[in-house]
């Protein structure tokens, strides 16, 4: 049997209370910011939002979950890509219910760069046209032009 110093036992006690009481403070921390994190980026209600819709002809990689966004500020999140009766792309969204959208807005896909996300881009109208309301449809869309559709173009213009 092995007998252990009493004061080498008291040093040994003093350590695991100062590494659990530090260890507190972490978990404490950590679940701080665990819940800052969630705060910040849990998507809004529906309650908060009321859905818009735009039918394309080519979306180009939109996804659920994609920002909708006017003037580079997100305002709403993409709820469905769905193939309508007429063979269009129908994207539904949400925009958040602060924002009010013009009627005679324009909706287009964009991408934040070469390679980057894409995203819908909402270019308002003019005000005096009315808002949008609950589940209404944009008529004025901008489908998708994809990096080989604009170098077609470039080369067709060239070749004119």
């Amino acid at each position: 049997m092995v007998k252990i110093n009493y004061k080498f036992r008291k040093e040994i006690m003093k350590s695991n209370y100062f590494e659990s009481a530090i260890g507190f403070i972490i978990l404490i921390i950590s679940a701080f910011f665990l819940f800052k994190y969630v705060s910040v980026n849990f998507d809004r209600s529906e309650y908060e939002n009321y859905e818009l819709s735009a039918n394309f002809l080519k979306v180009g990689g939109i996804q659920v979950g994609n920002d909708v966004k006017l003037r580079g500020v997100k305002v709403g999140t993409v709820s469905s890509v769905t193939l309508n009766d007429e063979y269009f792309a129908e994207v539904k969204f949400f925009v958040y219910s602060n924002i009010l959208i013009p009627k005679d807005s324009q909706v287009s896909v964009a991408s934040e760069g070469i390679l980057g996300n894409k995203y819908l881009s909402i270019i308002p109208g003019d005000k005096s046209s009315g808002f949008l309301e609950k589940n209404e449809l944009i008529e004025k869309v901008n489908d998708y032009e994809s990096i080989e559709d604009q170098v077609s173009k470039i080369i067709f213009l060239a070749t004119q």
